[in-house]
């Protein structure tokens, strides 16, 4: 049985800030993504994503956009790996399922939000948004079962301190 798919990313800003969201008041924070559509490549999906709920323009980490690629002539398209795929399995509260397929991608924008009011939110999908340093996120303690892998992730981009 194929799961849906879900895709995440850590999109970084000029500041080395990261960008998280609630989807509804008492919900934890969340990297922002969304579900991928069946017309959809992962990567499309999560800069589609980032356009629809918050007007934001992202570029994946991996790409060097100053490298050409070439086969028989013609220009290749770069894709971004994302860093890590996993599948979750659960039911909500009400049993309904909710396994899916979720993939995360390293993204940088060189948007600098003034007082989380510049970012055009789509307010059916996100009830609020910040922009946190690393060592935040890191604190962050929300009960959802995927924190723990995602803590684990961001150490690994930002390194730990043992590693200086």
């Amino acid at each position: 049985m194929s799961l849906p798919a879900v895709v995440r990313a850590f999109v970084f800003n000029p500041n080395g800030q990261i960008l998280m969201t609630k989807h509804k008041k008492e919900a934890p924070w969340v990297l922002p993504g969304g579900h991928v559509e069946a017309w959809e490549s992962l990567n499309e999906a999560m800069i589609r994503e980032l356009q629809e709920e918050f007007g934001l323009e992202a570029l994946f980490f991996d790409i060097d956009r100053d490298e050409i690629l070439r086969h028989k002539g013609r220009k290749l398209v770069h894709i971004a790996l994302p860093i890590t795929s996993y599948e979750l399995s659960y039911t909500n509260k009400e049993w309904k399922d909710k396994s899916r397929t979720e993939s995360i991608f390293l993204m940088e924008t060189d948007f600098i939000d003034q007082n989380n009011k510049n970012l055009k939110i789509q307010t059916e999908e996100i009830f609020e948004y910040r922009w946190f340093d690393a060592d935040d996120i890191l604190t962050m303690k929300p009960n959802i079962e995927t924190w723990d892998f995602i803590i684990d992730m961001l150490e690994r981009i930002i390194g730990s301190e043992d590693e200086e």
